[in-house]
């Protein structure tokens, strides 16, 4: 006997006689016979009551003899009741889950599951459904087809011999059922109405008797077919096995740029930043780093991603036409270290039958068109700015080959090599204080874009301040130049291209730093605010 049903014979909750309906039976009780049965424990836990009460009753009758008149308990009912609460389990259907080779359901629907591979010592048994091989179907919403109906205890029994079957809604049952198992046993049972009594409890019908069972274990069966395929549009890796999203692109219609990531290596595996850096950093329309927080769901969000509901299986050409695929309104493409590349189209806008809105949605490759609701489908709205971090600089202190700052007509050229432990650096040729140099370029860590500046022109003038930063590991060499716009304004660009505003107080600031930095007496400004 399964755990699931144990645990059902062993619940302490009454079942109750169901009396909606005048002209039904009186319920016939029938208790299992293994071990000792509920109602001799109920006897003796009645018995041990009717003590308690016969002690608490001579206390009442000692200690008020001089009454003439004394309230009487009617013991015997009293046991009667602890008996009535004990619910009465009957298994109706002694085969194993593990043994069914084929499920066949009726309902709106009409399907069958049936076993594709056998357990294993390591593996469970897998099913699918007859027609939907080719389908990636919900495993564990599908297995409570097989073990639901195994093993099956009522809590009650209605009705023997049922004539009416209709008052219970079984003449034209909302599912019929019929379990095949390997020994060539076959159990058949229909469900009908929910209780008027208790919404937790169905009618359903076997062997011609009608019973109350578990509302719970019979509302998959009234599912259709397509309700056991996975609304996962790709699965999410096991953490062991993630691949790295090592780019992500975003065309879409509302925009007049793309917006392209790319996995940042160097940044991923920088200690330096204690996690507050994102692994990706965006490339298109402007360079930036990603928000870590703010730019997971979009970098990464792909695996995982849920579907609403199925919109139609094996769509046709037509069918995709006319959800819009013909010229999506967005396209991710999400390339992977691994090898694999995956591209997900958004169509049209439509509102599901439960009132959901939802883009129709498209994994290339696959065989099912799906309606994803608005707020999962993160890359059509998404903005740049949304997920940027705004920071300028990322680069790790101590793998910096050379930084040469320029600005107001000062220049300083450093040369670093070494790690944490044993990191040298020179100034203009000349050794220099590495504590110096970290605290410099400390305040180029500190610069964050303010604003974004996407598709504007920069001055055509050599730019009012400059850093060119190169690393020992050779993955950076980048240009970040700062340009005044006006006396509150300036721009930031990255190797040639505008990416942020951002007051012109910054550029003063680098001045001033430059400036004091062979004084060690001084401290450098570290804001421009």
């Amino acid at each position: 006997m399964s755990e699931q049903q144990e645990s059902e014979i062993q619940e302490e909750t009454e079942a109750g006689k169901d009396t909606f309906f005048s002209d039904a039976p009186i319920p016939v009780q029938e208790v299992q016979k293994k071990g000792m049965s509920k109602n001799i424990k109920g006897l003796i836990a009645a018995v041990a009551a009717l003590l308690v009460v016969g002690c608490a009753l001579t206390i009442v009758i000692l200690t008020n003899q001089n009454e003439e008149h004394t309230s009487s308990i009617d013991v015997s009912s009293l046991a009667n009741e602890f008996l009535d609460d004990e619910e009465k389990s009957i298994l109706i259907n002694p085969e194993k889950a593990e043994d069914v080779k084929e499920v066949q359901i009726a309902n709106a629907d009409q399907f069958t599951v049936c076993l594709q591979s056998e357990a294993t010592e390591e593996t469970k048994a897998v099913y699918t459904i007859k027609g939907y091989e080719d389908m990636i179907l919900d495993t564990g919403l599908l297995s409570t087809l097989v073990n639901n109906g195994s093993e099956l205890s009522a809590l009650q029994l209605i009705e023997e011999n049922a004539e009416n079957l209709d008052k219970y809604g079984l003449e034209n049952p909302a599912a019929r059922v019929k379990l095949s198992y390997q020994d060539g046993n076959d159990f058949s049972f229909s469900v009908g109405n929910v209780s008027p009594m208790d919404s937790s409890q169905n009618y359903c019908e076997a062997n011609g008797n009608v019973y109350l069972v578990k509302s719970s274990l019979m509302a998959n069966y009234q599912k259709s077919a397509i309700e056991f395929v996975s609304k996962t549009i790709l699965e999410k890796p096991a953490d062991d096995n993630y691949p790295i999203v090592e780019s992500l692109r975003i065309e879409r219609e509302n925009l007049d740029y793309d917006i392209y990531m790319e996995y940042a290596y160097d940044v991923a595996e920088d200690t330096s930043v204690g996690g507050t850096a994102a692994t990706h950093a965006m490339k298109e329309p402007v360079f930036s780093y990603l928000n870590v927080e703010k730019s997971a769901d979009v970098t990464n969000g792909m695996f995982g991603l849920t579907a609403v509901e199925i919109s139609k299986i094996r769509p046709t050409e037509e069918d995709l036409s006319a959800a819009g695929m013909d010229a999506p309104f967005c396209t991710v493409t999400m390339c992977c270290d691994d090898g694999n590349q995956y591209i997900l189209h958004f169509g049209n806008q439509y509102t599901t039958q439960n009132g959901t809105e939802a883009y129709y949605t498209y994994l290339e490759g696959t065989n099912m068109l799906y309606g994803v609701a608005l707020t999962r489908a993160v890359w059509t709205t998404v903005q740049p700015g949304d997920i940027t971090s705004a920071n300028i600089f990322g680069t790790n202190v101590w793998n910096i080959a050379t930084l040469d700052v320029s600005g107001n007509g000062q220049e300083l050229h450093f040369v670093g090599e070494g790690d944490r432990d044993t990191y040298t650096v020179t100034k203009n040729g000349e050794p220099c204080d590495k504590e110096r140099f970290r605290l410099l370029y400390k305040f180029f860590l500190y610069i964050y874009g303010e604003e974004l500046y996407i598709d504007a022109q920069i001055p055509q003038k050599d730019p009012d301040a400059e850093v060119h930063l190169t690393t020992q590991d050779g993955k950076d060499d980048y240009t970040i130049a700062f340009y005044k716009l006006t006396d509150l304004n300036s721009v930031i660009t990255v190797n040639g291209t505008p990416t942020y505003k951002i007051r012109t107080s910054c550029i003063d600031t680098i001045w001033h730093n430059i400036e004091i930095f062979d004084d060690p007496e001084q401290e450098f400004t570290m804001t421009w605010q």
